[in-house]
């Protein structure tokens, strides 16, 4: 597990993708980054406002996705975590986050796909929340995950090269990335967990067969 405090390259794996953390206070600098050439990149607002290049504002305790041909400005004021897709042509989307999951997730967690995958395969980015005193069951992923803390606290426990387990703790505002295949598993004490979760690639979305505008579609006889 890749824990950095602001950036973190995954451009060399299946999925080409990047994680930033635009923070003002940290960094001094002038509040403003350009997007890499045609990606999409999405985000989640922690403090302040960002303004994205198509002039929109995305507010704290809001997410968004942009996508972008050339390399596009854009300006925060306070504190903004990033995942960016390389060589993926997705949505713009801008939302709230909500206080809990609406789908089931293992042992008593729960999610809420926030950045749909337009078709079937293509990347999204999702909200986990884990309730007190949560000890997942260990598990694996094909491809990378980047994420964020957005609320409360945990820890990470990952299975190392020598089949040992290392816990790393999880506060609100860190970057991570979880590689390929990677054994981990999330842990929570007394308080809740909430994560925002990046996945640069899926197994699930819409097909030309399979939407919800066909498949409620009938065709009738004159």
């Amino acid at each position: 597990m890749i824990t950095e405090l602001t950036y973190i390259d995954k451009t060399e794996t299946m999925y080409p993708s990047l994680g930033n953390i635009f923070d003002r206070d940290l960094l001094g600098d002038l509040g403003r980054f350009n997007s890499a050439p045609f990606s999409t990149t999405y985000g989640y607002v922690f403090s302040g406002e960002i303004t994205l290049p198509s002039e929109k504002v995305v507010s704290q305790g809001e997410y968004f996705s942009f996508w972008s041909r050339d390399p596009a400005l854009f300006e925060y004021t306070g504190k903004v975590v990033t995942f960016t897709r390389i060589g993926f042509k997705g949505q713009n989307v801008i939302g709230t986050l909500e206080d809990k999951g609406r789908l089931v997730y293992i042992d008593g967690c729960t999610d809420t796909l926030l950045v749909y995958p337009p078709r079937s395969g293509d990347p999204s980015m999702s909200a986990l929340y884990f309730p007190p005193n949560t000890d997942q069951t260990m598990h694996i992923h094909p491809s990378i995950r980047m994420g964020t803390v957005v609320r409360g606290n945990g820890s990470a426990i990952i299975v190392d090269k020598d089949n040992e387990e290392v816990g790393i703790t999880l506060e609100e505002g860190m970057l991570f990335c979880l590689d390929e295949n990677e054994k981990h598993k999330f842990r929570t004490s007394s308080k809740p967990l909430v994560i925002i979760a990046f996945h640069p690639d899926g197994d699930w979305g819409p097909t030309d067969h399979n939407h919800t505008m066909l498949n409620r579609t009938y065709l009738t006889k004159k």
